[in-house]
């Protein structure tokens, strides 16, 4: 199954249009039941700038940031759904000892992952393009969830994540609360800020709306609550709330 998104973000806080039932969007997902995911290294497709000038620099080191950012913040949305997520370190491990490529891993057989290792599920994080323009910064990313047992993929989105901000009476950005402490508690510019919050929160919009795991109380509803839609638009309104609308394409 395959989805794309088409988002501005900020706090999620949605209102608009709805998607199809849970039930039908993860049917994979409810009859395997995963219950314990490995998060397999970041697949990094983004292009970097030739190192020409200090500017170059400074915009590659803010990209490799964010990228690291992206990966580090993808288990705690999955955790909170009441899934076993393997830690840092044992995902290091376990990345430093496979021999097979990334390409292997999303097409080969990986039931030794299962058997041998106790997976059920191998999420894949491929960071696809940034972009950026002066009160907005993007991300496009496609996450991919295949399972060890079947070796089928029972989730996969492509989603295009913008955040902005407004403007300033001189025209320049006008980063919001939580943004100004986060790049406080971090020691980071202001572009730097903006990618890592885009991407920390993607990883919560798309991951959280997974069905929950076994360590979760799900209620006996959430296969038949609203899921995201397969092709939407996610508009951040002035006062900073999100509007979820329906794309031409649904």
């Amino acid at each position: 199954m395959k989805k794309y998104l088409w988002i501005l973000l900020l706090p999620l806080l949605m209102s608009g249009c709805k998607g199809q039932k849970k039930i039908s969007l993860y049917d994979q997902i409810y009859k395997e039941r995963p219950a314990t995911i490995y998060i397999a290294p970041l697949d990094d497709r983004s292009e970097r700038r030739p190192m020409r000038t200090l500017d170059d620099s400074i915009y590659n080191a803010s990209l490799n940031i964010a990228t690291k950012q992206l990966y580090l913040t993808a288990a705690d949305p999955l955790v909170f759904n009441g899934y076993y997520v393997l830690g840092p370190l044992a995902s290091a491990q376990l990345a430093a000892s496979e021999t097979r490529t990334g390409k292997q891993l999303r097409n080969d057989n990986i039931t030794d992952y299962q058997s041998s290792l106790g997976i059920d599920a191998i999420l894949f994080i491929t960071l696809l393009n940034w972009s950026e323009t002066q009160l907005s910064w993007s991300a496009e990313i496609e996450y991919t969830l295949r399972s060890t047992h079947s070796g089928n993929e029972i989730m996969h989105v492509t989603v295009h994540a913008s955040k902005q901000l407004q403007a300033d009476f001189k025209g320049n950005p006008r980063p919001l609360p939580p943004d100004q402490e986060f790049a406080q508690k971090y020691n980071c510019d202001l572009p730097t800020a903006q990618r890592c919050r885009l991407v920390e929160l993607t990883n919560q919009f798309i991951l959280k709306d997974l069905p929950s795991g076994r360590r979760s109380r799900s209620s006996a509803l959430e296969p038949y609550v609203s899921s995201l839609p397969e092709f939407f638009n996610l508009n951040i309104n002035p006062s900073g709330g999100v509007e979820l609308l329906k794309s031409n394409e649904n």
